[in-house]
């Protein structure tokens, strides 16, 4: 049932890795700042700051095309450690106005705050305190949306970027949002914003009011869900568990272009450790491994393959992992990225027996205690090791769970 009453804050860090990176280097404040690799690296920009943004850099831009648009930017590696630290203070200082607090990504979380006002007072006053809290513990901003449903306060906190606060109502619904574009709306990608526009329907206004019929012989079953977010009702309640992750993945990028196939190989079995090893610690077991290569054309493909039981040991998903790469066939082509990812996730229930699978997993789960205590270099496979000495640096692919997933396909940027 839909609820109009209720009050739900979108809390979106603002440019979130660089901003870190300029609250603790001050002298980085006011300069561009472009977060992912070092100058003449051969990576992405994972996120930058709003100084950089006014040159047309973007996150998912390749460094030396970020170079060209602003030679005097600061280029930093990704420090992960650093941001999921700040995240974890944000989520602890979250939970102080309510239990209900959903983590969307590193740098975004949803509280449902209904039956905090008593204690702290309206959505605005909580909204401000908050983002007043944010700064004075790490000397960063962030944007807050209150709405009634946590698509009217995704779309509000959107709205109001940089550090600003804002609000949509249901009232707001058939009002303001009317004009947005319909690649606004967060659940709209890339690929059904196309769809609309071929049909033209290109503002939130019309994909209220085409005729259902018209989008249903378009859409499918997906009309009504498109009709739903067009009306701002996103039913799912703000929820404080966290489900299960969609993905777990790793990748990297090759200081030089590659052909070697064995290369290759060694570099997938040293992915698949590293995810496979962050499975272990979340309890999960997966059954779809995905492979992605990038050639040095930058074309960008893709394979994968669905296991018939869910496993937690490397060697199955790495053997799995390197069908899909001789199903591709390099050839003579180059390789720029490669990466491997596993999904299809269940927890892991694995029963005590003496097979070859539990052998497998006591085995990875005692690896896992001596890393945890001397370090993940402390023990590696001698197959993955071979591949490191050829990498520019590790790029984990943030998929390890939603809250690192970053934002829907078609939704704004931080």
């Amino acid at each position: 049932m839909f609820v109009s009453h209720r009050a739900i804050l979108h809390l979106d860090m603002d440019a979130f890795f660089a901003s870190v990176e300029q609250a603790r280097r001050p002298e980085l404040r006011g300069l561009p700042v472009i977060v992912g690799g070092e100058r003449g690296g051969r990576g992405v920009v994972s996120a930058c700051s709003y100084e950089a943004r006014a040159f047309g850099i973007h996150s998912a831009m390749p460094i030396f095309q970020a170079e060209r648009l602003c030679p005097r930017g600061v280029f930093l590696p990704v420090d992960m450690k650093a941001y999921a630290a700040v995240h974890r203070d944000l989520v602890e200082l979250l939970g102080h106005y309510t239990d209900l607090v959903e983590v969307a990504s590193i740098d975004e979380a949803y509280l449902d705050v209904t039956g905090s006002r008593r204690l702290f007072g309206p959505p605005r006053a909580i909204a401000l305190r908050v983002q007043e809290q944010v700064y004075d513990a790490h000397g960063i901003t962030c944007s807050v949306g209150i709405g009634t449903t946590k698509l009217l306060a995704k779309l509000a906190a959107g709205l109001n970027k940089p550090a600003g606060i804002g609000e949509l109502t249901d009232a707001d619904v058939h009002g303001r949002l009317r004009g947005l574009p319909v690649g606004e709306v967060c659940g709209i990608g890339p690929v059904t914003q196309e769809r609309l526009a071929a049909l033209g329907l290109t503002t939130v206004g019309m994909l209220q009011d085409v005729p259902f019929p018209l989008l249903a012989a378009a859409f499918g079953r997906g009309a009504h869900g498109l009709r739903q977010l067009a009306l701002g009702r996103s039913l799912s309640p703000v929820r404080s568990e966290r489900p299960l992750p969609k993905s777990v993945g790793r990748e990297v990028t090759f200081a030089d272009d590659i052909n070697d196939v064995e290369l290759l190989r060694a570099t997938l079995l040293s992915l698949t450790d590293n995810a496979v090893a962050e499975l272990r610690r979340k309890g999960l077991a997966a059954r779809t491994v995905a492979l992605k290569v990038r050639f040095n054309t930058f074309h960008t493909v893709g394979r994968r393959r669905t296991l018939a039981r869910p496993v937690s040991a490397t060697r199955p998903l790495y053997e799995t992992a390197v069908a899909l790469l001789d199903e591709l066939g390099i050839g003579a082509r180059w390789v720029r990225l490669v990466g491997v990812s596993v999904s299809g996730f269940t927890h892991n229930a694995f029963q005590l027996t003496l097979d070859e699978g539990w052998r497998e997993v006591a085995l990875g789960e005692a690896v896992d205690r001596v890393r945890e205590k001397y370090g993940f270099k402390a023990l590696k496979l001698a197959g993955g090791a071979v591949a490191e000495r050829h990498l520019e640096r590790p790029s984990p692919d943030l998929a390890l769970a939603p809250s690192l997933q970053g934002p829907p396909a078609g939704s704004r940027g931080a």
